[in-house]
């Protein structure tokens, strides 16, 4: 592999461990804690919210990690047949919301959380991570990811 691709493989897979860290803690703070009134103002949200990014960084950091550089692989393979941005954010999407429903299976692996993120529940928050993430990662990237489809070489035969 040459060392620009190495390092948009690896420049992917940090863009998704920093995306998945973020939302996860974001759908955390406004779907469970705001709910339960545990904060009052905006500075208890702030402070709810830093201390779930440490508890949301090293899942959903690691494993948005892994799934970026896996993407992006597969994207460097796929890129070529796809022409335009709709199609990149649609695959991204599929990808996104595939990958997330391993999520509950990468935790238990790792022994790590809670078995409730095995139910229904759990899938659709690891969904809702992972689908906007992908989608979030195909938006940034779409220039170099297209222009690599546009300036490969046409099928002969």
């Amino acid at each position: 592999m040459r060392v620009k691709t190495t390092v948009s493989v690896l420049m992917a897979g940090i863009f998704c461990a920093c995306a998945a860290t973020l939302i996860s803690t974001l759908w955390v703070v406004l779907f469970l804690v705001v709910p339960a009134h545990a904060v009052q103002g905006f500075k208890g949200f702030l402070s709810a919210a830093f201390s779930i990014l440490f508890f949301a960084l090293v899942p959903a950091g690691l494993f948005g990690f892994v799934c970026g550089v896996i993407s992006r692989l597969y994207l460097l393979v796929r890129s070529a047949h796809i022409a335009t941005t709709v199609g990149l954010v649609s695959e991204c999407g599929i990808i996104g919301v595939l990958f997330s429903l391993c999520f509950s299976l990468f935790l238990r692996l790792l022994a790590w959380g809670p078995e409730e993120w095995t139910n229904l529940k759990g899938t659709l928050f690891c969904v809702s991570v992972g689908c906007p993430v992908s989608i979030l990662y195909a938006i940034v990237d779409r220039r170099d990811l297209l222009r690599r489809s546009s300036s490969s070489p046409a099928p002969t035969g």
